[in-house]
């Protein structure tokens, strides 16, 4: 009984491991046990489907020997004892163990699959075919000699042919990865990527953890020119399996014809670490270090520096934040803060320095009034805040390191934008939306194209004006520093910092001009 107990756990582990033949030919014996009341006492015939090549050897052998075992036990220790002798690398007693197998069974469909894939071994492809086919004749649905006959197909390009047997074992079973796979790889052969990349897509959704799958999904899609597809996938499975050192020679060389090459030497660099034999990733490696030191003998014209462009300073995400813009915020801080500190405690009995304050602030007010007509403190905030702004922006070119933020195009554009909607809104609030729309069509209705392209471009020429002096200021003072030295252009210096408050004065009585002919105290034109 204890060989009976050994017997039935290995028969129960073949068949969980999926080793279906041998379960089968194994249940045959053990069948037969129960009608003879025992094996043969020469050998165990577990012994005889052991891991141990030399002992199955040897207990096949005892139970082919044996005398009082059945036929069907004799097939299963042929059969055993071949795969033995092939494991072994004894291809020829392989094949002789079958043949006796065979001449037991003339009709044995899995003695004829054993027999094809030992001539496949050798090298006698069409001799497999035909033992592949007399296999499938005796059992039409057997996958195994399907896949194998489809493979001996393949090897031969016989490419429609291997086809038709793939398809045969979908048909009979829809899971089987290896078909989906054979049968792309047979249908690239012939040229058809799409049904190849069909295939390997669907082996893929039966077996999504396949790092292979996916590296071959990947090399289609690079032979149709997808290459965000192919790099895709060929990530998907470096990260699925980062030994996989032909997706990492394959993702390099996506990297390199995107022009990332950092990249594409990171991951030739890390198949070399697994194996500095790796000939494709060495090849690879020299072709890279050939294409850089190219790129190093050859170097691009260093590109002019235009002044309409700003230096990066940092990003806020897609955002680039350039120096005008920090010099802007500086000056936005430096205001408000001396601002708050100017005027936090003004004394009830005006001092000196509200004396100052007050003065800055009934000048600026005297002026909007000159020119409105009107009462100037709704306007006061905007235009005095502009005026401000402007004379610090245009003398911060005089700070070293800084740059004005006006001399550069965003900053006046911004400013002119600014003056564009205050205009409008204060020509709205003052005479209606109605009154202040039809005012365009004066003083005819002809008048109105003309009005409506009259407020764009008095905005944009607001614009280019300051933008224009300021930076031909910083160019001209900048030019003087490089052929005269530090100190040669001090007065003119001086004179810059002038005409940034002239500047400063001419943008803010425009603003005021173009407010006081939308609220009407200014006739247009």
């Amino acid at each position: 009984m204890a060989l009976t107990r050994q017997s039935a756990l290995y028969l129960l582990r073949s068949f969980v491991q999926g080793r279906a033949r041998i379960c089968f030919a194994f249940a045959v014996a053990f069948l037969l046990m129960f009608q003879t009341g025992s094996f043969s006492q020469q050998a165990s015939f577990g012994e005889c489907f052991g891991p141990n090549l030399q002992h199955r050897i040897e207990a096949c052998g005892s139970i082919i020997a044996g005398r009082r075992e059945s036929k069907s036990n004799r097939i299963a220790a042929y059969l055993n004892r071949g795969e033995a002798y092939r494991a072994a690398g004894d291809l020829d007693r392989a094949i002789a163990d079958v043949e006796h197998a065979l001449q037991l069974d003339p009709k044995s469909a899995q003695a004829y699959a054993d027999r094809a894939a030992l001539f496949y071994d050798k090298g006698a492809r069409e001799r497999a075919i035909t033992d592949y086919t007399q296999a499938l004749a005796f059992q039409p649905r057997f996958v195994l000699a399907l896949l194998r006959r489809a493979e001996a197909f393949r090897a031969g390009k016989q490419w429609d042919a291997a086809i038709a047997d793939y398809r045969r074992v979908l048909d009979i079973d829809p899971t089987q990865v290896e078909a989906y796979v054979g049968r792309g790889d047979a249908y690239l052969a012939k040229g058809d990527v799409d049904r190849a990349l069909s295939d390997v897509t669907e082996a893929i959704g039966r077996a999504p953890k396949s790092a292979e799958l996916y590296w071959k999904r990947g090399t289609l899609f690079r032979s149709k020119g997808e290459l965000d597809n192919a790099l895709r996938d060929f990530s998907e499975a470096i990260q699925l399996n980062p030994e996989l050192l032909q997706a990492r020679v394959d993702r390099a060389d996506m990297y390199r014809a995107q022009g990332n090459l950092p990249l594409a030497r990171q991951d030739l660099e890390a198949a070399l670490r697994v194996d500095p034999e790796f000939r494709p990733a060495i090849e690879a490696s020299a072709t890279l270090s050939k294409l850089v030191e190219a790129q190093k003998a050859v170097r691009p014209p260093a590109r002019k520096h235009s002044p309409l462009e700003s230096a990066v300073i940092f990003q806020i995400g897609p955002v680039p934040i350039t120096r005008p813009v920090v010099t802007t915020w500086a000056i936005m801080l430096a205001l408000s803060i001396g601002s708050w500190l100017v005027t936090r405690s003004l004394p009830s009995v005006p001092d000196r320095r509200a004396a100052v304050l007050e003065l800055i602030v009934i000048g600026v007010m005297r002026q909007i009034e000159d020119v409105l007509q009107k009462d100037p403190r709704p306007y006061l905030s905007l235009l005095g805040t502009l005026f401000i702004f402007l004379v610090a922006a245009n003398l911060s070119s005089l700070i070293p390191g800084a740059e004005a933020p006006t001399s550069k195009l965003e900053t006046p554009a911004a400013l002119a934008l600014i003056v564009f909607f205050s205009v409008h809104y204060f020509g709205i609030r003052s005479r209606g939306l109605l009154k202040y729309l039809a005012s365009f069509a004066e003083p005819k209705l002809i008048m109105l194209p003309l009005n409506i392209v009259s407020e764009v471009t008095r905005t944009f020429s607001l614009m280019v004006r300051l933008f224009g002096n300021v930076m031909s200021g910083e160019f001209m003072i900048a030019l003087v520093v490089s052929l005269a030295g530090l100190f040669v252009p001090v007065p003119l210096m001086l004179l810059e910092g002038l005409l940034g408050i002239i500047q400063a004065y001419i943008f803010t009585v425009l603003a005021t001009v173009f407010i006081g002919a939308a609220i009407g105290s200014i006739e247009k034109g």
